[in-house]
């Protein structure tokens, strides 16, 4: 049975959560909060960041004792059994498929925008999907480097204009005031998006030299998000009326012009591509290592699960996910898949995937700390589910769909169990 190469080091991991994590969500959400909360937008970033911790603990344990290709289809089916991890790849193979065109098409749109090129916007998502698959398929150790190169000229980018934005405009206290309900569950939904993608790291595990690191790398990307977000979101308190509606569509340009003038366009232009690209990269590389587990786990085709001999990169699930992601990205670009419903089907099954997780957490954990952990994070998934409506339930109800597709499926396929991995391999 194939197994994946333990490759992957802790700086580098750590940097491959980042562009997991980063995506569009952190081109648009700290502006449409401010639009809509004022200064007061701290708030519902803070209950997400906090309310957040105990589900990626739950997902950081589960790793690192269970570091498989197949991430929470593995733990799942652990806890659950085989309909179970079934059901949960399947469902994390859609919100993938979902997602990762959704983000290369809102990075043609922001480059379509700001270039005065209107056909970037269907012909920058379509080179970058390309490109990051070319990119996986030299392996896991050229993306890697590529990812690190991406994230670091990000991080860059960002904190200067952030840093810059409040030296010279000061640092405006933020508000205090509570917002109504209705309007801070709808920013919080929202806001929770950028919260996810920890769940897609786990795809890698596999290939981690050491699995006991993984909790780190959680705690370290998890670190970085936070200060990244809240130097965003103060950076535009500082510099724009909170009742600005460019806020809505542009609001890094905003912070860019404010902190570096004239040049500020083009800086973002490069921002954003470098968010995308490392993003896509990222993502493509987390969703072939998926495919390739769930083949080997007999849930897709087995040829999925073929290898390349001098580097067990798993390039024909590679391909294949890059050709049908290629294909969903032009299709939205070229608005012949409603754009807006691949991030409401992704964004809703990225939370069932989360439910899964702390289901499983719960079942393979023991000790009082781990029902505690297994308590927050299950309401935590409720109050989101909650505060989401319809959206939210219909992907719940597509987890439903896909469980009973698993179990009628189950009788007549032949279980293959996944290959046990050291969770403290070291070499």
């Amino acid at each position: 049975m194939s197994e994946l190469r333990r490759s992957i080091g802790g700086t580098v991991g750590t940097f491959i959560a980042l562009s997991t994590i980063l995506g569009s969500g952190m081109m648009i959400l700290p502006g449409t909060s401010y639009f809509q909360l004022g200064r007061s937008a701290w708030i519902p970033w803070c209950i997400a960041a906090v309310s957040v911790a105990p589900l990626l603990y739950s997902y950081a344990w589960l790793g690192r004792r269970y570091p498989s290709a197949s991430g929470v289809a593995h733990y799942s089916e652990s806890a659950l059994g085989r309909a179970a991890g079934k059901t949960a790849g399947l469902l994390a193979a859609f919100a993938l498929t979902a997602g990762i065109p959704a983000t290369a098409i809102t990075g043609g749109r922001y480059v379509a925008e700001f270039s005065g090129w209107s056909t970037l916007a269907w012909l920058f998502p379509v080179m970058v999907l390309c490109l990051a698959t070319v990119i996986v398929l030299a392996g896991t150790n050229v993306s890697g480097k590529v990812q690190v190169a991406l994230v670091l000229g990000l991080f860059a980018l960002v904190l200067a204009t952030a840093l810059i934005a409040l030296v010279v405009h000061g640092t405006p206290p933020p508000s205090i005031e509570l917002p109504r309900w209705g309007p801070l569950g709808a920013v919080l939904t929202s806001v929770y998006v950028a919260f996810t993608g920890w769940e897609t790291v786990a795809f890698t595990f596999e290939e981690h030299k050491r699995a006991d690191l993984i909790p780190k790398i959680f705690a370290t990307s998890y670190a970085a998000v936070v200060v990244l977000y809240a130097l965003l979101l103060f950076g535009l308190f500082a510099v724009v009326d909170g009742r600005d509606p460019a806020l809505n569509s542009a609001p890094l340009l905003i912070l860019a012009e404010h902190s570096l003038g004239h040049i500020g366009r083009p800086i973002v232009v490069v921002l954003v591509i470098a968010c995308i690209t490392a993003n896509v990269c990222a993502s493509v590389l987390a969703l072939s290592r998926l495919v390739f587990g769930l083949s080997r786990s007999g849930h897709l085709p087995r040829a999925l699960s073929r290898v390349r001999a001098q580097d067990s990169n798993p390039i024909v699930s590679v391909g294949a996910v890059g050709v049908l992601l290629t294909i969903i990205t032009l299709f939205g670009a070229l608005d012949l898949i409603d754009f807006e419903m691949l991030f409401v089907l992704s964004g809703g099954m990225y939370f069932v995937l989360y439910g899964i997780g702390v289901v499983s957490f719960w079942k393979l954990s023991s000790g009082a700390a781990a029902l505690t952990v297994s308590v927050i994070s299950g309401l935590s998934v409720l109050l989101v589910a909650v505060l989401a409506g319809p959206p939210m339930w219909l992907s719940w109800l597509i987890c439903a769909l896909l469980w009973l597709v698993a179990v009628v499926s189950g009788r007549h396929r032949p279980h293959l169990s996944e290959p046990t991995v050291s969770p403290h391999a070291d070499s």
